[in-house]
């Protein structure tokens, strides 16, 4: 059987550096939309609160169900961040700052594909955007986790330096493990990349300690690098391993579903160039990619994690394996007058989204608007328990005059009991009551048809006051602070535009 010469790849000429820029620009007309997410509305709060104060704020005042539970805000920095983002230009302020970060993440990825990967066209551009695929639906919200995309980046392309015996880029890392502690729980993820790695390079490469464990030591110290010391990490560790029955990110990833296929193509393209590819398998990084492979089954909102390995670990093998293929496209030799066509095609994309956008968030969930409108002309100050996805909007917008039950930010203000008999709440099972009875609730908010608002519904000291397409509210009759939601709900006209943010 005769082999086919593979065939020399096209260079980088500014026809194909033109189309790149073009395929970037319609990326970031579509990465201008914004949404808002659960916990956007308490992020900015807390962010505004620590600013105001010239302090982190540690103890809680917007729950009446914390029970003087120690407030562990391990996204404290990138709350402040969004404050800043904020006071500097309002929604537009955050929507840009979600946008360099992003932005920055994948013109990384893309340096990287391109620089030391060397890799051609075709390849680079189709691994960048299985990267932009499995990423771009968790960067519309404003959240912390768009630094852990950033900054498990940087750690995935030093580990690969690393690997390749340039151990000076290890130094790098406790510097950004210092920043990532501070700014999302998503650092345990590169620390964790960076431990494997190390245990495994070590076990191959023991003559090589003095390069590898003092940065590497000098990291896993820089976890210490926040307000709250061991306790954070001993918080963490331990909230890693919960089960969140009641938050659609932390459930596996349904393969029949749109990220699903996404999640199937990408990793078919990653077996398959590693399967074809002529270039020496690297154990390490291969048996890294495949550990992030499997993540996405315990958890959606690891798919990103997984597309960043596939494009800093695999790759060089996708390009490899493209040279190996017995029939491709020969390069179209383009004239030199419609070289320069595509880069101006994308500099009028690029500028025609930034005029054309709004710089607004549009509504990615349902809220009690009204509901809420009823609560602050009411007056009303007291205990609401709550949806715990609407806490944080709630808390934006009432308190904390008005204390929540519950909200976003689940064990990291309330104990292990309290939200253990929230979560009863929420599915309307066992002693569901246990919550509403631990410290009595003056009302309650809850999603029409929800299992609370059925069983609600069923209690004769609770009444239903006021209801729309999305959310009830209930009041509970015994408390007297309740009694002025009721006085205005008789007269309360719902509005019938609803704003999303804030």
């Amino acid at each position: 059987m005769t082999m086919t010469k593979p065939v020399t790849d096209p260079q980088w000429t500014g026809w194909h550096k033109g189309l790149a820029a073009l395929i970037g620009a319609i990326v970031f007309v579509i990465g201008l939309r914004s949404y808002t997410d659960p916990d956007l509305w308490g992020h900015l709060r807390y962010g505004l609160d620590a600013i105001e104060a010239g302090t982190l704020i540690r103890t809680d005042p917007y729950s009446y169900l914390n029970e003087g539970y120690p407030w562990i805000n391990h996204e404290w920095l990138m709350e402040v961040l969004m404050g800043v983002a904020w006071l500097a230009d309002g929604e537009a302020g955050l929507i840009i700052m979600r946008l360099l970060v992003y932005s920055l993440t994948l013109t990384l990825v893309f340096w990287r594909l391109v620089t030391a990967a060397r890799m051609s066209f075709v390849p680079a551009i189709v691994v960048w955007i299985s990267v932009v695929l499995t990423t771009i639906w968790f960067n519309f919200p404003v959240r912390p986790q768009i630094f852990t995309f950033l900054l498990f980046t940087c750690t995935l392309i030093i580990v690969d330096e690393a690997e390749q015996g340039r151990y000076r880029w290890l130094w790098l890392m406790p510097f950004i493990v210092a920043a990532w502690v501070n700014l999302h729980g998503g650092f345990l993820a590169g620390c964790g990349i960076l431990g494997i790695w190390t245990v495994a390079h070590l076990a191959l490469n023991p003559r090589q300690w003095r390069q590898i464990v003092p940065p590497v030591a000098l990291s896993a110290l820089a976890t210490l690098a926040n307000p709250y010391g061991w306790e954070l990490l001993h918080f963490l560790l331990e909230t890693a391993t919960v089960d969140r029955p009641e938050i659609a990110d932390w459930q596996p990833l349904p393969v029949r579903s749109e990220l699903g296929m996404i999640y199937l193509a990408v990793s078919g393209l990653a077996l398959y160039s590693l399967h074809r590819s002529t270039l020496s398998k690297q154990p390490i990084l291969i048996g890294l990619f495949f550990l992030l492979l499997i993540l996405p089954l315990t958890a959606i909102r690891h798919l990103p994690l997984m597309g960043i390995g596939f494009a800093i670990f695999v790759g060089k093998h996708v390009e490899s394996a493209w040279k190996t293929f017995p029939i491709r496209s020969q390069d179209i030799a383009v004239p030199r007058r419609l070289q320069p066509v595509p880069s101006i095609l994308a500099t009028v994309v690029a500028l025609v989204g930034l005029v054309s956008f709004n710089w607004r968030f549009s509504p990615a969930m349902e809220v009690p608007y009204n509901a809420m409108i009823l609560l602050r002309e009411s007056s009303f100050r007291g205990r609401l328990m709550c949806d715990f996805g609407w806490g944080q909007y709630l808390i934006w917008h009432l308190g904390p005059e008005v204390q929540v039950g519950m909200d976003g930010r689940r064990e990291t203000v309330y104990s292990p009991e309290v939200y253990d008999q929230y979560v009863d709440f929420h599915f309307g099972r066992n002693d569901w009551e246990a919550i509403l009875k631990r410290q009595s609730a003056d009302a309650v908010i809850v999603g029409r048809n929800s299992p609370p608002a059925n069983l609600l519904a069923l209690k004769p000291e609770w009444q239903q006051v006021f209801a729309d397409e999305s959310s009830v509210l209930f009041i509970n009759t015994t408390s007297t602070a309740a009694r002025v939601i009721e006085q205005a709900a008789r007269t309360f006209q719902p509005r019938l535009s609803v704003t999303a943010f804030p």
